[in-house]
């Protein structure tokens, strides 16, 4: 187990630089998510993440909504039409970011399809059956995923993977912390964690593809549309371009084998992400290097 990792190590360092990069981005939690900044509204925030993609020519990156974030201010309820409005789809994340680890099937059920007509509405023309699960909550047994999957399924969803995660969202509230301290310095060193976070993060989900697989699977890269992302996005999108990646949409990221599972829903359950790949494959897998406790604490 060590052996395979220490050799997919080498190869991230030395040999898999040469393969090919590339990576989706996503973005969940639309119209809003964490907590409000005085002078900047749900669709500043949203306009600036647009403006980031658009100049980066981001191709049909999908927003995954929560529909009762439409009342988070005054602003959210055009934050899905000024998303469509630049040519990027729409996908579930249910009505009220329902956690299926800690409800009911039935009320999942409810809660999926309680967000459908909005989505119909703004999504209008464009494929918006792509869900991804609150929390990447699947369900606590395998018979609740095997029911949450069934019911996708009759409904012609298919799942949004992630393979990629730095944690954004935990930056949002020490941000706006030091925003309101005016705290200049800390703001500073909140950036650089950003930056790094995300550099760490690509590192490691591509040793875990390149322990899982042995080569370098299409990434999946999961976002929020955070006040801090809206100010990082240019430059986080700067770095993944400087580490060699090529972005692509998420349907051909998925069309790759990796994700056969997710984008079958009738098939039965399998790998959901490279971690649970390593696993399966009976290699230990790595823990990760950023450790993020220390933003609770700062501008407190």
């Amino acid at each position: 187990m060590v052996r395979a990792i220490v050799l997919a190590l080498a190869l991230l360092t030395f040999g898999a630089a040469a393969q090919a990069k590339s990576l989706a981005i996503t973005f969940d939690d639309l119209p809003a998510t964490g907590p409000d900044i005085p002078g900047e509204t749900r669709l500043d925030v949203a306009t600036k993440i647009i403006a980031a993609l658009k100049a980066a020519r981001i191709p049909q990156v999908y927003g995954f909504v929560n529909g009762v974030s439409e009342s988070a201010d005054s602003t959210a309820v055009q934050v899905l039409p000024a998303w469509r409005a630049a040519g990027f789809p729409l996908g579930s994340h249910t009505w009220s970011h329902i956690d299926l680890n800690q409800s009911t099937e039935a009320a999942f059920e409810a809660d999926v399809l309680h967000n459908e007509p909005l989505l119909a509405q703004r999504a209008a023309g464009v494929d918006w059956h792509w869900f991804r699960f609150p929390y990447l909550s699947l369900g606590k047994t395998p018979e609740a995923q095997s029911a949450a999957r069934a019911f996708l399924h009759a409904r012609s969803y298919r799942i949004a993977a992630v393979t990629m995660d730095f944690d954004d969202f935990a930056f949002d509230e020490p941000y706006a912390r030091c925003l309101a301290k005016n705290d200049q310095a800390a703001i500073a060193r909140l950036e650089q964690a950003y930056l790094d976070a995300a550099s760490n993060a690509a590192d490691y989900s591509r040793l875990l593809s390149l322990s899982a697989t042995g080569r370098e699977i299409p990434y999946v890269l999961l976002m929020h549309v955070g006040h801090i992302d809206a100010r990082m996005l240019p430059r986080l999108l700067a770095l993944y371009r400087a580490q060699g990646f090529t972005f692509v949409t998420l349907q051909a990221a998925e069309a790759d084998a990796f994700y056969t599972a997710d984008t079958d829903l009738g098939s039965p359950a399998a790998t959901d992400n490279l971690a649970t790949a390593m696993a399966r494959k009976g290699l230990t897998v790595p823990p990760e290097k950023t450790d993020l406790g220390w933003l609770a604490s700062l501008c407190l």
